[in-house]
């Protein structure tokens, strides 16, 4: 098994977007401009983790998305107000997606190997992604 974890905001992975190059070619961009740095993040902490070849069978993967929250969920006196969300408001498949996507061709050859998948979000002290794998 290995443990690692990613500092920073987690971006998810959302749709993505065509657009016809002056060439005619037609290339999908990312929507969210926040994907591509998480990702860059992401694969360099498992790199860290993760220093042999990238396995060829089945994984399980374990991972909790931590969101600070924001200044608008507290009262002026610091008390979270009562409307305040439980949860982060973002799609945790497109969180997984990121993430899976981030490790593909360092910790295995390719996120369809993932055979037992545990994901949850969750309100914290600082913006991170917590990961753990067993190959």
């Amino acid at each position: 098994m290995i443990e690692f974890t990613v500092p920073g905001l987690a971006a998810p992975q959302g749709s993505k977007r065509a657009v016809r190059l002056r060439n005619g070619r037609t290339v999908l961009l990312e929507s969210s401009a926040r994907v591509k740095p998480y990702r860059a993040v992401f694969a360099l902490a498992a790199r860290q983790a993760w220093t042999e070849p990238p396995t060829t069978g089945v994984v399980a993967v374990e991972l909790l998305f931590r969101f600070p929250r924001p200044k608008s969920h507290y009262n002026a006196n610091g008390v979270l107000k009562a409307k305040a969300p439980a949860l982060p408001r973002l799609d945790i498949d497109k969180l997984v997606r990121s993430a899976a996507d981030s490790m593909t061709g360092i910790v295995y050859v390719d996120d369809s190997q993932i055979g037992i998948l545990s994901a949850c979000k969750e309100w914290g002290d600082t913006a991170e992604t917590c990961v753990k794998v067993w190959a």
